[in-house]
């Protein structure tokens, strides 16, 4: 029987038995924290803050943060009391909000870590490249930044393929693509004949010895809550490799590690999946 806006559920939790609004869920802190469902049966919400981990954080937001806080047209994907919700958080519907959000899941594993001194860095970049083979890669020097753009393989001009996590090291640069639950963008690139894998790797092709030049190693990283998410499009002279969130989130040596594990179970299970998916 669909619940009522406002009505109490009593749920089990770790903390016993917790009374919480229809118009509520727990985060992965077991905090209730208000919620919106989409006409989909996506769930949103109410703030982006209630779906990125800020532990060690005292400046809040960081800049990567507030370049996201656009406005979203996907707010038309609620209504009633679900859009009331929606909105109330910052005034506007954020893609941050949904659960759906791929750029939530690269803030909280890759963000809480890409300030970390070097020394809390490189031992998780090398679990990072243990776990995609990449044996040559050095972690010295690290650098790990988000949603910055490249300049367009195709044309040169700027506001090129908006590159999820760039990681370099003193031999190394990788170009990441992250997804949640959905696929690869298609009819990319001038001609709209390329997918976004085969975009960064022709960057990497054509310029990445000229950009790059002390980094033989590159790199194209697909990233998914799915497995066999990705199609090698690769030019030759790059190499590409996958992974999933939750081997990600796994690492040892990241320092949010168990609340990572918490937060990657808390969105998987309250995403909306056609099929069943594997936490660990």
């Amino acid at each position: 029987m669909k619940k009522k806006p406002g009505e109490k559920i009593m749920i089990d939790d770790t903390r016993g038995t917790v009374e919480i609004c229809s118009n509520e869920m727990l985060d992965w802190n077991s905090r209730a924290i208000p919620v919106a469902r989409s006409k989909g049966g996506v769930k949103a919400v109410s703030h982006p803050y209630d779906n990125l981990i800020r532990t060690g954080f005292t400046a809040w937001p960081p800049p990567e943060i507030v370049q996201k806080l656009y406005k979203s047209r996907q707010s038309r994907a609620f209504e009633g009391k679900d859009l009331e919700i929606a909105t109330s958080g910052l005034g506007y519907y954020c893609d941050l909000q949904s659960l759906h959000s791929e750029d939530a899941i690269t803030w909280t594993v890759f963000g809480t870590i890409a300030r970390a001194p070097q020394d809390i860095l490189e031992p998780w970049l090398r679990d990072l490249f243990r776990l995609i083979d990449l044996p040559g890669a050095k972690t010295d020097n690290a650098e790990i930044s988000l949603w910055r753009r490249i300049p367009h393989p195709d044309t040169l001009v700027s506001g090129g393929p908006e590159i999820d996590m760039g990681i370099t090291t003193s031999n190394t640069v990788i170009l990441c693509e992250a997804k949640w639950l959905s696929g690869i963008g298609a009819a990319q690139g001038k001609a709209k004949d390329k997918d976004q894998i085969q975009l960064r790797g022709e960057f990497l092709t054509k310029y990445g010895t000229v950009i790059f030049p002390d980094r033989p190693h590159k790199v194209v990283l697909g990233i998914s809550l799915l497995p066999n998410a990705f199609k090698d499009t690769m030019p030759e002279g790059v190499s590409f490799r996958t992974t999933t969130w939750q081997h990600l989130g796994a690492l040892p040596s990241h320092p949010l590690v168990d609340e990572l594990a918490r937060y990657s179970e808390w969105k998987t299970v309250n995403s909306k999946m056609t099929r069943k998916v594997n936490i660990y």
